[in-house]
């Protein structure tokens, strides 16, 4: 994507199936405001159908990640807003093979130091095991944080470590709530914190290395 986006290094293949318009295809049910308004997994147990009730689970759970990349694309396209990287984050990059990661590389490199070494061990033990990451996701400036805090509370935090260039959101292409979970659990083993475990919203999207 040319133009102020043009450090993000969005195209067509890191961005496939993110884009708004396709995440909006889904019935009106999908919208924000029902999240919010509606009980999450709305599954009536009195049958006792518990293969129901997972698989009701794993569907609003992929609903709330398509919402969630949907508002996030939204506020990084939207050209009124600040885009450009602060200095510090290029007083930060590293000399490392970043092209090794393809579309993933440029994000990569606008992390902090140590959250770019874990986000590589976790990519490369991702391609290890089969699965195909993308990162939707890294440093944001606070221009942009804002932007998604005033439109999208509920997906945001108003002191993100994003803005630090501490988390990622990735998506696994193809991915259900086990492949999400085991690379959640090597994260784990290796200093990371995973979304999918906040007590308040799960965000099984996120991996962060926490405050400094």
């Amino acid at each position: 994507m040319a133009g102020p986006l043009g450090f993000l290094n969005f195209n067509n293949a890191s961005l496939a199936g993110l884009s708004p318009g396709s995440f909006m295809s889904f019935p009106g049910t999908l919208g924000f405001g029902s999240i919010q308004s509606a009980p999450m997994f709305p599954v009536d147990m009195s049958m006792g159908n518990i293969d129901t009730f997972c698989t009701t689970m794993m569907i609003n759970q992929e609903k709330m990640q398509q919402e969630f990349f949907a508002a996030l694309i939204s506020i990084l396209s939207n050209m009124k807003i600040n885009h450009t990287p602060e200095n510090w984050v290029f007083d930060n990059l590293r000399p490392y093979d970043y092209n090794k990661y393809g579309n993933n590389g440029a994000k990569i490199s606008q992390l902090h130091p140590t959250m770019q070494q874990k986000t590589m061990q976790l990519l490369d033990w991702a391609e290890s095991q089969g699965m195909k990451v993308t990162i939707t996701s890294g440093y944001r400036t606070q221009a942009e944080q804002n932007e998604l805090l005033r439109t999208r509370p509920k997906y945001a935090a108003k002191n993100s470590l994003h803005c630090q260039g501490r988390a990622i959101d990735i998506s696994i292409a193809g991915g259900k709530d086990s492949d999400y979970k085991k690379l959640a659990d090597y994260a784990k083993s290796i200093g990371m914190r995973w979304g999918g475990d906040f007590s308040k919203v799960k965000e099984r999207w996120h991996f962060d290395i926490g405050r400094a």
